[in-house]
């Protein structure tokens, strides 16, 4: 008979729907209540959705009982009208930490999970408890190459490099990652990059992403060849970390009578525009601005090819979404795309000069553009790598495998533990 946990899990970001963080807490209390006995700990923001998201599975499968915790309203206010979500999450974790600490003591827990934010820079409300302790999949200290770095949009390029300079900061030894890693039992990585940074610190990390689908809700394309120019889509916030202009200048250079739709907004688009003017690309470039998420999930379908130039995005769910469309990708050969695509359904373009970026792109599109049984062959092979790594259901039952295991690992390390 398989061991049933009491498991008591962090999940700051959890709301059914919303995609992103939101729908990487929510999936893992799901996915993790068919094996488990789960109570998860989230936002009092979150109650709503969650409450409404639970009545549609009462009968349907075991769901987590969720506790709800706020910091106070006047908190809640500057958080909202400062845009300071991080440093609401820093003292929303402290503040975790303490109701965590009471939920163990009023009930005998198994295993502690921190699941989101799935990044590294802040406190780990789950560890020091007396109980075993998973921290992940998280990411985060993915940076920017200095030469990738946007030197002509200050607000971006001060951002990047400040962020850069955080990263070597708090992964170099004797820093705040690795007295994290120490405090909990077991640490998972969600892309190679952060997988390196613990191992450089001694604490060995397996890989494993943040993110995945639930694969019913995509019917992949018909795998028969396309006509006519290529049509390329991305999909996400447009900031300068998403290698948009990366995109555009390889969309120039590969000389393609390629259509390219750019669905999102934000600070970069301006320049972007500006960009696809200059190229002589205003004809052939679409943006659409954001759009209802089921829309874009309709969206899929009627493309190609996922352009996703991101610099260091340790999800990737437009990534996903595409592949799970039956689109291939070119992304870059990092972060979480990195993981993702695999060899036979995209191409992943190694960093290094912007010259040579944009060139590496800009040789996947002609190459996509010149052999259209190719981007069909792709496309299926990526359907493929979802249904066997990224359909939550698969995830779920690897991440029993590691909840098992990493309460096997506390146990052997403190043999006067009680073990399940």
């Amino acid at each position: 008979m398989a061991r049933k946990l009491k498991v008591l899990m962090s999940a700051y970001a959890c709301e059914p729907g919303k995609g992103s963080e939101p729908e990487v807490g929510w999936q893992w209390a799901l996915q993790m209540a068919r094996f488990h006995d789960v109570t998860v700990l989230t936002r009092a923001n979150n109650r709503p959705a969650i409450e409404a998201g639970l009545a549609e599975l009462v009968g349907r499968q075991p769901v987590p009982r969720f506790v709800y915790l706020d910091l106070s309203a006047a908190a809640q206010r500057w958080k909202k009208r400062l845009g300071a979500t991080q440093l609401y999450y820093w003292f929303w974790q402290r503040a975790a930490r303490q109701r965590l600490a009471a939920l163990a003591t009023g009930a005998r827990f198994d295993l502690l999970h921190h699941t989101t934010f799935a990044g590294y820079r802040y406190p780990v409300a789950v560890a020091g408890h007396g109980r075993p302790s998973l921290w992940g999949p998280i990411g985060g200290v993915e940076c920017v190459p200095w030469g990738l770095l946007p030197w002509r949009h200050l607000p971006s390029l001060g951002r990047e490099t400040l962020r850069n300079l955080i990263n070597g900061a708090q992964t170099a030894p004797g820093s705040a990652l690795g007295r994290r890693a120490a405090r909990v039992t077991r640490v998972l990585a969600s892309t190679r990059e952060m997988q390196q940074a613990l191992n450089a610190l001694g604490h060995p990390a397996e890989l494993m992403p943040t993110v995945g689908l639930d694969l019913t809700r995509f019917v992949p394309k018909p795998s028969a060849p396309s006509s006519g120019p290529l049509r390329f889509l991305f999909v996400g916030n447009l900031v300068a970390l998403k290698g948009i202009d990366l995109a555009l200048a390889a969309l120039h250079t590969s000389k393609s009578d390629g259509r390219f739709t750019i669905v999102g907004d934000g600070p970069f688009r301006a320049t972007c525009q500006r960009l696809a003017s200059r190229l002589g690309l205003a004809g052939r470039v679409q943006f659409t601005g954001r759009k209802p998420r089921s829309e874009v999930l309709r969206m899929y379908r009627d493309y190609d090819v996922v352009l996703f130039p991101s610099l260091h995005d340790t999800g990737g769910y437009a990534v996903l979404e595409g592949m799970a469309s039956g689109l291939p990708v070119i992304c870059l050969d990092c972060g979480g795309p990195a993981l993702a695509v695999q060899e036979g359904c995209g191409f992943k373009v190694p960093l290094g000069s912007r010259r040579a970026v944009i060139a590496g792109l800009a040789a996947a599109i002609r190459c996509y553009d010149q052999d259209r049984a190719l981007v069909a062959a792709h496309g299926q092979a990526a359907r493929q790598v979802l249904e066997q790594e990224y359909d939550w259901a698969v995830k779920a039952r690897r991440m029993n495998e590691v909840y098992l295991d990493t309460v096997d690992r506390f146990a052997a390390a403190h043999p006067g533990a009680e073990r399940v």
